[in-house]
């Protein structure tokens, strides 16, 4: 569990040193010198200070005019929060010393969320907090006043303060329903609003959101020992002990401080501790920012695939971060290309609007995997692809000549690309380069011409270079280099030795072969993946592999560090012979799996793709083949929409390597590595009427301790806009 909030952390940083910095500093000193730092001129210095009284003045009241309204708008966004959450806290069914705390945790956020969205000092806020306390006459807050401390804040508080604060710009007592439903969606609370809303109604929806969760309330209970708020020292304890986490005590002041707003208490211990926001079964170092490698070679890393079938498609993959999109395109009845029931032009629009806006590394466009296109589709698609996308076209690195260890072959080096795999016509070896003869046989060549953007630019071969070895051998004249370089095929590599200088690396390139209509050469020419067939693969080659031959493939892990494979995967394809499409073409390192939009499919896409930062790229490394230690996890209570009611029944479907045994409610994992990925459906029922949840995860990603287990609602895999909740459970 982290222990520093990073939005704290973050604002700590943008306002250290701006005490004494106000408006009005600022804006004198730009008056006096001019504008200009450094030293002044004697002229302009009397100058300033001769004109300084009055425009000193014209200062101070534009800095006083801006500051009333600042805390006009200040005032108005507290007055529209703490009536209602006064009265709301005074009907609680807890003791005064626990409403107080609570108030205290609530006043903390206020004075911080006010502090760095109207950025205002802290000790005005305090000054407008107490005004406003004792004129509506708020004891609970009054009192809590004298309390308030910079940067403290309640997660649960702070994150529906915030998001009152942007759903309502006139800061008004009630907010529409939509504005409503939005701030319930902060913290994942899962009511319907049907109704305009007042602040008091949304802390009534959060109170009894956390508060369904009983068995959190339990362990609340059993690490305070029955008291009403828990210590630093309490909390300590539980998070070595019983959460596994190792953490200092002035860490876990930290956490008392920036996540639970000062003080502990029933209810932001059980908000924290029951929200897969906070408290998450599945490790956040893992999930929630990129932390592998990104500059290895292309091929090092399985990408995460969609079929895209139909709008809604689109849109889920533009939220959820799926980098390659496989479309299968064909004319439609109207005439136009379309992918499924999806129109091409609006997938390409759809990519360049919304592809990058969260994820910025290389998005890749499978075109027609299984079966080619006609030419005259090509030439359409190619041009509808140059037309919309333009520059973010990458350009195909067999053209310029590529190692698999070249910097440009990378997810890293690639970002906000768009990449095309497609059939692609034949290409004739290229090079870049013109010579000349010497003045006897013997002697090498001379290059007179080097072309930009060639292979033999890219290797660092120059205009006048004297040439004299390739691949070791005298080069006799231009006709015995032409003859050799004949012999070679495009990605092969040669060496040439320049005279008195080290010997250069050259990869043959090539360039589209006009006399080959087995593919459109427009299409081949923005072709970034090509689809492969042959044998002796060049790093971009991408192999299909079908998945009938899974079993017997005799494919392998380090075949696939040196070029690509695509292996189509539907679910239909599961049979005795081959019961775990998906777990054995991940095992085999295809990189690209191309599955369908089936419940069972998309389960697997999320739980594989969850990690790092869910950026659509998995490092493949041999660490899947280490076996991670047995865990098991126990289901304590279902999720808060149904009242947190207890588990009825649980399958887990196993993908890739390990084992799972169901016993009741708990789930133990065996022989599991860093591949493998559990999909668990598990139905709950509450007023007589049953609901599943599908939760997809790596064993070896569980953390621990108590924690909230994301889950959708099972049936709900392909919504654009999926609903997570979290499942609490017990993991060791």
């Amino acid at each position: 569990m982290g222990c520093l909030n990073s939005k704290s952390a973050a604002e700590k940083s943008k306002t250290s040193g701006s005490k004494g910095s106000s408006y009005y500093y600022r804006s004198g000193k730009k008056h006096i010198d001019g504008g200009r730092k450094g030293i002044v001129s004697k002229d302009k210095a009397v100058e300033g200070w001769t004109s300084s009284p009055k425009n000193g003045e014209e200062t101070e009241n534009v800095e006083s005019d801006a500051n009333k309204a600042t805390k006009v708008s200040a005032e108005r966004f507290l007055r529209s929060i703490l009536e209602g959450a006064e009265r709301f806290f005074s009907s609680l069914p807890d003791s005064h010393a626990v409403k107080q705390v609570i108030a205290l945790t609530f006043t903390n956020s206020c004075a911080e969320v006010t502090r760095t969205k109207f950025r205002l000092k802290l000790d005005v806020i305090t000054a407008l907090l107490r005004s406003i306390a004792q004129e509506l006459k708020l004891p609970l807050v009054e009192a809590s006043v004298q309390q308030v401390e910079e940067r403290a804040m309640d997660d649960g508080f702070s994150r529906i303060l915030l998001a009152w604060f942007s759903n309502n710009p006139s800061y008004g007592k009630k907010v529409p329903m939509t504005a409503g439903q939005e701030v319930l969606n902060t913290l994942y609370i899962r009511y319907v609003v049907t109704k305009s809303v007042s602040f008091e109604d949304i802390l009534a929806y959060q109170f009894r959101w956390v508060s369904s969760n009983d068995a959190a309330t339990e362990v609340f209970n059993k690490v305070t020992e029955g008291r009403e708020s828990m210590t630093s020292e309490q909390l300590g304890k539980f998070l070595r002990e019983t959460q596994c986490s190792e953490i200092t005590d002035r860490q876990v002041l930290e956490k008392v401080k920036y996540r639970f707003g000062g003080c502990i208490h029933k209810y932001n211990f059980i908000s924290y501790h029951g929200s897969v926001l906070t408290n998450n079964a599945i490790d956040p170092s893992r999930t929630s920012d990129v932390w592998q490698d990104m500059t290895q070679s292309f091929t090092h890393y399985m990408v995460s695939c969609a079929r895209i079938e139909t709008e809604e498609d689109l849109k889920r993959v533009a939220a959820d971060g799926t980098r390659a999109l496989v479309l299968n395109i064909s004319i439609g009845d109207n005439g136009k290309l379309m992918v499924g029931s999806c129109e091409l032009q609006t997938v390409l629009e759809g990519v360049k609007t919304n592809g990058f806006t969260t994820n910025t590394y290389p998005m890749i466009l499978c075109l027609s995997p299984d079966i080619p296109m006609p030419i005259p589709i090509q030439n359409e698609v190619a041009k509808m692809i140059s037309d919309t996308l333009e520059s973010a076209v990458a350009e195909g690195l067999m053209f310029e000549g590529a190692m698999i260890n070249d910097p440009k072959f990378s997810p890293g080096a690639l970002r906000n690309k768009v990449l095309i795999m497609s059939h692609q016509s034949r290409l004739k070896p290229f090079i870049g380069f013109l010579v000349a003869d010497m003045n006897k046989d013997g002697l090498g060549v001379r290059v007179t011409d080097v072309m930009e953007g060639t292979p033999a630019s890219k290797s660092g071969v120059l205009k006048d270079d004297w040439l004299t070895h390739i691949n070791g051998t005298p080069i006799q004249n231009k006709q015995h280099l032409r003859g050799t370089l004949a012999q070679l095929k495009v990605g092969d590599e040669f060496t040439v030795r320049r005279e008195n200088l080290n010997e250069v690396k050259v990869v043959v390139g090539g360039v589209i072969d006009p006399q080959d209509t087995t593919a459109s050469a427009a299409l081949s020419s923005i072709t970034f993946f090509k689809y492969f067939n042959g044998t002796e693969p060049k790093p971009w080659d991408t192999e299909r592999v079908s998945a009938s031959s899974l079993a017997t493939t005799k494919l392998t892990r380090r075949d696939l560090l040196t070029h690509f494979a695509l292996c189509t995967v539907n679910s239909d394809d599961v049979s005795k012979e081959l019961p775990d499409a998906e777990g054995k073409a991940a095992s085999l390192g295809i990189q690209f799996v191309d599955v369908d939009n089936s419940e069972r499919c998309l389960s697997w896409v999320r739980g594989r793709f969850s990690d790092n930062g869910r950026c659509g790229y998995i490092l493949k490394t041999d660490i899947d083949a280490a076996k991670s230690p047995e865990l098991s996890f126990n289901i304590i209570r279902g999720p808060r929409l149904l009242n947190c009611s207890p588990l009825t029944s649980m399958r887990v479907t196993m993908h890739g390597a390990g084992a799972a045994r169901v016993s009741g409610s708990q789930v133990f994992f065996t022989d599991c590595n860093q591949a493998t990925i559990a999909v668990v459906q598990m139905t709950f029922e509450a007023n007589g009427t049953e609901r599943s949840f599908t939760s997809a995860f790596c064993p070896s990603l569980l953390r621990p301790g108590y924690r909230a287990l994301p889950s959708v609602p099972t049936g709900e895999e392909r919504a654009p806009k999926k609903q997570v909740h979290g499942i609490y459970c017990f993991i060791k």
